[in-house]
């Protein structure tokens, strides 16, 4: 029998890991502009890391534009909003439009499955969470508190679809549409995501995982479609 041959592995070093969890979180509304870090040794601590290995993922994440460190009493490390404009944005996606609806396609089979099968899994407990969702993106008064309680949307019904899976495909394209949704215009994106997720949610909360998985199908290509015309419209970019 032939031995199998072995390859050496590219194991990151524990920055870069870091790095990519923070970008993440950033990406998936956890952290909005403004926000702050815990304190370097809390923070350390809750990732299970040194302060020199956090200290390195805060200078690339620096680097890359997504926070800023001040020093002193009241200092401490501030995540930043984007300096792109949009007409700048929307160029920069014209030039990876495969890309970007290949995610589209990519939400549209597994955000459909995730509320067919959350329809019949979740709690009650989950169901109060997505109504204060609703709310809060009623409320919301800029892209960081509507990207917040957005991504708690998705993710609260991937997670109650009870499977890994499923759950870590839906976190992904989250995390991929972080900056393509600045593209659109952010008072139609409110209005129309308002609508959509209250239509996900009448068809949770009947249970049924049919028009449940329609809703949110039908959400998730409204979104596609308004990105479609934007980076069509040559009144868009620079």
């Amino acid at each position: 029998m032939e031995q199998g041959t072995t390859e050496r592995l590219d194991v990151p070093a524990a920055y870069a890991v870091v790095v990519d969890h923070l970008r993440r979180a950033i990406h998936l509304g956890q952290y909005a502009p403004g926000d702050k870090f815990p304190p370097e040794r809390q923070h350390a601590e809750a990732l299970g890391v040194s302060r020199v290995t956090l200290r390195g993922a805060i200078r690339v994440l620096e680097g890359e534009g997504y926070v800023k460190t001040r020093r002193g009493s009241s200092g401490g490390v501030t995540v930043l909003g984007s300096t792109e404009t949009r007409g700048q944005l929307v160029e920069r996606l014209r030039h990876n439009i495969d890309d970007l609806l290949a995610v589209q396609e990519f939400r549209l089979v597994n955000e459909r499955l995730a509320a067919e099968r959350a329809a019949t899994r979740l709690t009650a407990e989950d169901l109060d969470g997505l109504e204060r969702s609703v709310g809060q993106i009623e409320r919301a008064d800029g892209v960081g508190g509507f990207r917040q309680a957005d991504s708690f949307f998705h993710l609260q019904i991937a997670g109650a679809a009870e499977c890994e899976l499923l759950r870590d495909a839906v976190e992904d394209a989250r995390a991929a549409m972080f900056l393509p949704l600045d593209a659109l215009d952010y008072k139609l994106l409110v209005t129309e995501t308002l609508k959509d997720h209250r239509r996900v949610l009448a068809a949770l909360q009947a249970r049924d995982a049919a028009r449940a998985g329609r809703a949110m199908a039908a959400h998730v290509r409204r979104t596609s479609e308004q990105l479609q015309q934007i980076l069509a419209d040559p009144a868009h970019g620079s």
